[in-house]
């Protein structure tokens, strides 16, 4: 009995940590959707898997259409190799394109995901109002893309 009476409060105690932890997590995901932001699109000219460049050139459309700024890293590009490696190593996806990102005022840059993600916030374009005043916390495309600028000069 005593056993079960000394665990209750452990497993409340971890599931209020863990409640925390989300709603840092989400407050910091909505500062950092309300921020100035430059995107990156780190992509491959020379990719062959046919999705992956259809995803590419899907994803680029969307945000020329949009008239979304962004910066486009090839990864094929020798010049580009140094840069390439660094977002490989914040996203800890190598050789998978294409794949996005966020940089901040500060230099800091964030992984923002891979073309599903995108994709998911492409479908978010047609949610009515009433909808979205139902789920304020909802990732939309203009949430997330509304911020960013094409420099901060």
């Amino acid at each position: 009995m005593s056993d079960s009476s000394s665990r209750k409060p452990r497993i409340t105690d971890r599931k209020e940590n863990i409640v925390r932890r989300f709603q840092d997590h989400r407050s910091h995901q909505i500062f950092l959707m309300s921020e100035p932001k430059i995107l990156i699109c780190l992509i491959s000219r020379g990719v062959h898997d046919r999705v992956q460049s259809s995803n590419q050139t899907k994803a680029q459309d969307w945000f020329h259409t949009r008239k979304v700024p962004h910066t486009v890293i090839d990864g094929m590009d020798p010049a580009q190799r140094e840069i390439r490696n660094k977002l490989f190593e914040i996203s800890g996806i190598r050789g998978n394109y294409p794949q996005f990102f966020f940089e901040f005022e500060d230099g800091a840059i964030n992984f923002l995901g891979n073309f599903d993600k995108v994709d998911d916030l492409n479908e978010t374009t047609g949610l009515s109002a009433e909808i979205l005043a139902q789920h304020p916390d909802l990732e939309t495309w203009d949430k997330m893309f509304g911020s960013v600028v094409e420099s901060f000069d």
